[in-house]
C-alpha cells in the first residue's frame, strides 16, 4: 500500500522536484548561517559546533540520518538531494563531453571521500567549524556544477559524490529498490524513452543520467530514485498501454541485494577500507573504549615519535588511522582464511568475501546514529532560539546558562545498545555467509567464515583502544 502510494506520487511532476527545491533552500540557509559564525578560537569552536545550526544539522543530523535511511530504505536521500537537480541543469548547458576512463573506473568517489576524511575532517576539522562546513557545502555544489558543465549526463552523482559509495553499500541492506515490474514489457518496448538521449537533461520526464537501463537494474547500488524513467515510460508510451509505467519502487526483502553476492569494484572496496578507519575513530566516543585504561601504556605514540602539533603529526595520524589500522583489520581475516581454507585469491576476498562484513559495519553505524542524534537532543532548544549559536556559546562560557549534559548512565546505555546491535549484525552476517558460501565455492569452509565477522569486530575494538594511544 505504501509503495503504491509512493509510486503514484513519483509519477507526478511536482515530486520529487518540489522536495529538491526545498532542500536547495535549506542548503543556502545552512551555508549562510555557517559563514555568519566565523571563529578560530578552539574552545569557542568546540562549543559552537554543538550549538550552530549548520554543523549540528550537517554532521549530527543529516549525515547520520542518510546513513540510517540507506540501510533500511535505500538511496532515498538521492531522491530529494538538490545537487542532482543542479548538476543536471548545468549539464544541459554544458559541453557534454564523454567521460574519460579514470572517471568511469569509479575511483573519483573514493579519492574525494579520502580527501574529505583526511584533509577536511582529520586535519582541518571542518565538521567542528561552521565556516569550514559552509566551504565544504559550497565545494560539493561547485564540483557538481563544474562536472555538469564539462561532462555528459549526471557525472557528479554517479562518479564523484563523496557519499555515493556509502549509500550504495548500505542500500544493499534495504527492504526495497528500483526495479521494473515485467522485463518482457521492456523487451517489447520500441520507444526506449527511459534511455533515450533526447530526454536526458529534462527536469521531470527524463531518461537515466547515471548510465542505467531500468530492465537491467537488479541492485540498489547506483539508482538515484529520481523517477525520471518512470515518468518517461508513462508519458512517451506510443499506445495506451495499461502496463506502463513499468519501473518503480518494489519490495525486495531485507538485504536481498547483499544475498546476491555481487562483487564490489576495487574502488568501492577501498572506500569501505577508508570507512573502517572512520569506524575506529567513531568507536572512541563510546564508554566501552574511552572508559578503558590500558595499564601497559605509559605514554602515547605521538610523544614517543617526538611529534609536536603541526602538519607532520596530522599526516602521521592520517596514515595511522586510515591506512595502518584498517590494513591490519582487513589483512588478518584474509590470513586466517588463507591458512585454514583452500586458496582464496586477494581479489575474491576484497570483492566478494568482504560482503559478509557489511551487516556488522551497518549495525555499528545504526548504533552510532542513535548516539549522535540522542546526545544532541539537549542542544536543540538553543539551536532553535539562536541558529548561529554565537550568543548562546558566549552565555555558556560566562556561565549565564548551563551547558547541556546527558545523565552519566546514558554513556553505558549507548554502549550496551551498540553491543546489542553489533551482535545482531554478526548474527545477520551468519545468514549472509550461509547464502553466499555456495556461490563462492566455500561451502566446506562455512564454519570458518562464521568466525570472520567476530574476528573483524574484535580487531576493530582493539584498534579503537590502540588509536587512543596516538
Amino acid at each position: 500500500m505504501i509503495l503504491r502510494i509512493l509510486n503514484y506520487h513519483l509519477g507526478k511532476k511536482w515530486f520529487p522536484v518540489s522536495f529538491r527545491l526545498m532542500a536547495l533552500v535549506v542548503f543556502v540557509v545552512l551555508v549562510f548561517i555557517g559563514f555568519s559564525s566565523p571563529t578560530k578560537h578552539p574552545v569557542f569552536v568546540n562549543q559552537l559546533s554543538k550549538i550552530n545550526l549548520t554543523t549540528s544539522f550537517v554532521w549530527r543530523l543529516w549525515w547520520p540520518l542518510i546513513v540510517l535511511s540507506s540501510i533500511f530504505l535505500g538511496r532515498v536521500w538521492c531522491m530529494i538531494c538538490p545537487v542532482e537537480m543542479v548538476t543536471t541543469l548545468f549539464a544541459k548547458i554544458g559541453l557534454k563531453r564523454k567521460r574519460p576512463k579514470w572517471i568511469l573506473s569509479g575511483w573519483g568517489i573514493t579519492l574525494f571521500y579520502f580527501f574529505v576524511l583526511t584533509v577536511g575532517i582529520t586535519i582541518f576539522e571542518l565538521d567542528a567549524n561552521p565556516m569550514y562546513t559552509s566551504y565544504y557545502l559550497l565545494t560539493i555544489m561547485g564540483i557538481s556544477m563544474l562536472s555538469g558543465l564539462v561532462f555528459e549526463k549526471n557525472t557528479f552523482c554517479r562518479y564523484f559524490c563523496p557519499v555515493g559509495y556509502l549509500l550504495g553499500i548500505f542500500s544493499k541492506m534495504a527492504f526495497w529498490g528500483w526495479r521494473v515490474k515485467d522485463k518482457s514489457i521492456c523487451r517489447s518496448c520500441t520507444d526506449k524513452s527511459c534511455v533515450k538521449s533526447d530526454y536526458t537533461y529534462q527536469l521531470n520526464e527524463k531518461s537515466c543520467g547515471v548510465d542505467l537501463y531500468p530492465a537491467h537494474v537488479d541492485n540498489n547500488s547506483h539508482c538515484l530514485l529520481c523517477a525520471g524513467c518512470l515518468k518517461t515510460c508513462k508519458k512517451y508510451t506510443p499506445d495506451d498501454n495499461s502496463l506502463r509505467p513499468n519501473p518503480g519502487i518494489v519490495k525486495i526483502g531485507f538485504a536481498q541485494d547483499l544475498m546476491q553476492g555481487k562483487p564490489m569494484q576495487i574502488a568501492e572496496w577501498f572506500f569501505l577500507f577508508l570507512l573502517t578507519g572512520s569506524m575506529i575513530f567513531e568507536m572512541t566516543h563510546f564508554q566501552i573504549v574511552y572508559g578503558v585504561s590500558l595499564p601497559f601504556a605509559s605514554g602515547n605514540i605521538s610523544s614517543g615519535l617526538h611529534l609536536s602539533e603541526g602538519i607532520l603529526k596530522d599526516v602521521t595520524e592520517v596514515f595511522y588511522l586510515y591506512f595502518l589500522l584498517p590494513s591490519i583489520l582487513w589483512v588478518f581475516p584474509y590470513i586466517l582464511l588463507s591458512f585454514f581454507a583452500k586458496r582464496v585469491s586477494v581479489r575474491q576476498y576484497l570483492q566478494s568475501i568482504s560482503n559478509i562484513f557489511i551487516p556488522v559495519i551497518a549495525s555499528f553505524f545504526v548504533g552510532l546514529v542513535f548516539m549522535e542524534v540522542v546526545t544532541k537532543l539537549p542542544y536543540y532548544k538553543y539551536i532553535i532560539r539562536d541558529p548561529g549559536g554565537v550568543e548562546t556559546v558566549k552565555a555558556m562560557l560566562f556561565r549565564q546558562i548551563e551547558m547541556p549534559q546527558m545523565p552519566g548512565w546514558s554513556e553505558w546505555v549507548f554502549s550496551a545498545i551498540l553491543i546489542l546491535l553489533i551482535v545482531l549484525g554478526i548474527i545477520f552476517s551468519f545468514r549472509v555467509i550461509h547464502k553466499l558460501a555456495p556461490k563462492m565455492n566455500l561451502e566446506q569452509n562455512e564454519k570458518l567464515l562464521f568466525a570472520l565477522p567476530v574476528v573483524f569486530i574484535v580487531i576493530l575494538y582493539a584498534e579503537a583502544l590502540a588509536y587512543q594511544l596516538f
